[in-house]
């Protein structure tokens, strides 16, 4: 039986991954505040450094939604989000990933860009835990756990303690926020 720190973070990250809400009944958005995700000490495990998010066996196939300029979803179709001058994973600690959940893939797994996406530019990068954040366009990637399901961009534009965070676009730069649903600009505190 898994201890149940563990099993707190695997019922997280699936729900995130399947686009679920995770939010709080009385934990949403607020006063132009992002909704978040609740804040469980026990849930990220201590060892990984990042907690992990890819629910698929044997790799992670990022998607594109929204039209040829549309943007970076995974295979659930949750939108996918880099965060400004990341580029090594490290500007989202523990506390971040609770919110932003970052999308990882198991050792020997690869990711797979879906069509419209660019193969060469996804990749993962290893953290200091040893673990493998997935990339597009050198940028990791993570989840919102404000989003409301699939297909929905409430991180979009999105800044908070961490920095500024966007929609993953094709291009690599950010999408546009006409390109996903529910994507205001948003503040949020810890």
């Amino acid at each position: 039986m898994l201890p149940r720190p563990v099993l707190s973070a695997l019922a997280l990250a699936l729900l995130v991954a399947c686009g679920q809400d995770v939010t709080p009944p009385d934990g949403g958005a607020t006063g132009g505040e992002a909704a978040r995700a609740p804040v469980d000490a026990e849930a990220a495990p201590a060892d990984s450094g990042h907690a992990s998010t890819n629910a698929s066996a044997g790799g992670a196939t990022l998607m594109l939604e929204g039209g040829e300029t549309g943007y970076v979803a995974d295979a659930s179709g949750a939108a996918l989000y880099y965060l400004e001058g990341n580029t090594d994973g490290s500007k989202c600690d523990d506390a971040c990933q609770q919110v932003w959940p970052p999308v990882m893939l198991g050792s020997g797994d690869a990711p797979v860009a879906g069509p419209g996406l660019q193969q060469p530019a996804v990749a993962t990068l290893q953290t200091p835990s040893g673990a493998h954040h997935v990339t597009y366009h050198g940028k990791p990637l993570y989840r919102y756990a404000g989003d409301r399901g699939a297909r929905t961009t409430t991180g979009h534009d999105v800044q908070d303690d961490w920095g500024h965070w966007k929609l993953a676009g094709v291009d690599g730069g950010a999408a546009s926020p006409a390109s996903g649903q529910d994507a205001p600009s948003q503040t949020a505190t810890r």
